[in-house]
């Protein structure tokens, strides 16, 4: 009966931690904070496991990175307003759906970056890989 106890606890715990699609935020906002959870990274924030640096960019820079993002099979663009992306990306092995913000900011040369799996309490890395993955496109 302990077993039963205990997958219940883990499966309670994994649909409690369940979200959905982050909402664009405002023009001037920054991306949407990461939560409790340690399965997001962002530029934004300032927590420990959950910090990312931004990536440096030029506009064509930019361009180059949505053209890549809009060619890969497992991404698929929710929003693409100028110079604030936002995609979907399916998982390779068991197809979880996670969430990628980008915000290129011209001013500044950088592009603001946000990726959050929708479930699961960790992330056991993926989204800080998929963070250095889109860094290392734009990488001579």
């Amino acid at each position: 009966m302990r077993v039963y106890r205990v997958i219940y606890l883990l499966i309670a715990m994994s649909l409690a931690s369940c979200t959905s699609a982050p909402n664009q935020p405002a023009s001037d906002a920054a991306l949407p904070d990461c939560g409790t959870f340690p399965n997001c990274v962002s530029s934004s924030s300032t927590e420990g496991t959950q910090a990312v640096a931004p990536i440096a960019a030029t506009a064509q820079q930019w361009l180059e990175l949505k053209t890549w993002i809009a060619a890969q099979d497992d991404w698929t663009i929710t929003i693409d307003n100028g110079d604030f992306m936002q995609a979907v990306v399916k998982t390779p092995l068991m197809r979880f759906r996670d969430d990628v913000q980008l915000r290129f900011d011209q001013n500044t040369g950088v592009i603001q970056v946000r990726s959050s799996s929708r479930l699961g309490i960790s992330d056991m890395g993926a989204n800080r890989s998929r963070v250095e993955m889109l860094r290392d496109q734009l990488s001579p």
